[in-house]
């Protein structure tokens, strides 16, 4: 047999309308707070690439994986690096999937900009005695002034 004390009506009625209207905002809450922390990796691995800001040291001699050295976009460096030896080359090259070389590049002048991008399917990127290598990212570069 069922209990059947009195029920407060109104406060059970105040309660569901509260639980109504709550309900959504911490939906909307949770979403923004998964967003805010998952939206960098997902976009990172989106084919737009990164927000900018990355950059490969100048004079370094790397080979960066795919992924967690680097992230699928497009870089660009002003050619052989300032520290580099006189006489040395500026050589980059992209390794795809297969292990074979997708894309190389080279040159022997600071004022010879190289540009490569990287795709997400890539598996390496090497660089020997490059200038810093930089992503403008989305919003392109923000920097040059005007002369």
């Amino acid at each position: 047999m069922l209990d059947t004390e009195p029920v407060d009506s109104v406060g059970i009625t105040a309660t569901l309308e509260a639980m109504r209207i709550l309900n959504p905002v911490v939906i909307a809450a949770a979403t923004i707070a998964a967003t805010a922390m998952l939206a960098p990796a997902a976009f990172a691995a989106s084919p737009m690439g990164s927000l900018g800001g990355e950059a490969i040291p100048s004079n370094a001699d790397e080979t960066l994986a795919v992924g967690s050295g680097i992230r699928p976009g497009t870089y660009t460096t002003t050619g052989l690096a300032e520290e580099a030896d006189p006489g040395t080359f500026c050589r980059w090259r992209v390794i795809d999937a297969n292990n074979a070389i997708r894309d190389q590049g080279q040159t022997d002048s600071e004022q010879d900009q190289q540009t490569v991008t990287i795709r997400p399917t890539d598996t390496f990127f090497e660089t020997f005695r490059c200038a810093a290598w930089t992503s403008p990212g989305l919003f392109g570069s923000l920097g040059g002034g005007m002369n």
